[in-house]
């Protein structure tokens, strides 16, 4: 199976592909910006370049982090939006998906709810076996989907 993982974010969103059948294999990373877009042009930047990556890779589904509540509604609202493209296209494409919070993540990840993103970044190299270093943003996309394999029996038979 190929799940393909997904750190939504508007200044870059961090994008993550593992296949699993008896082991769990990294098969792919990538970082996508359009910080130089605007509005509705920025967001459907950011939704073709994720249906390029769907297209091409392949992913049985997807998995994605919830956003969290912050300080700033308007960067709420904005990455609000963002997820929901990604969600649409999700639907679209016929991907299941999978959301996680990011203290979720971290908890299945770490052990700790309140760890870093140094933290997180750390031990998704040490359980993917990843000698290469990984951008922030990346490592919290391998994450969500650390986070769905370890509790995946809970959602068999749902697929």
């Amino acid at each position: 199976m190929r799940v393909l993982g997904v750190d939504p974010g508007l200044s870059s969103t961090g994008v993550a592909l593992l296949e699993f059948d008896e082991e769990v294999k990294a098969l792919y990373w990538e970082i996508i910006s359009h910080r130089n877009e605007k509005g509705s042009k920025r967001l459907y930047q950011y939704y073709q370049t994720l249906y390029e990556i769907i297209d091409r890779e392949k992913p049985d589904l997807m998995t994605i982090e919830k956003t969290f509540q912050g300080p700033n509604v308007q960067t709420l609202i904005r990455l609000g939006e963002l997820r929901g493209a990604y969600l649409l296209l999700a639907e679209k494409e016929g991907l299941r998906v999978f959301e996680f919070t990011p203290r979720e993540i971290k908890q299945s990840v770490t052990g700790s709810g309140a760890s870093s993103k140094e933290q997180v970044r750390y031990m998704v190299k040490e359980i993917l076996n990843i000698t290469e270093d990984i951008p922030l943003d990346v490592s919290d996309a391998f994450g969500s989907i650390i986070c769905y394999l370890n509790k995946k029996d809970k959602y068999a038979g749902i697929h």
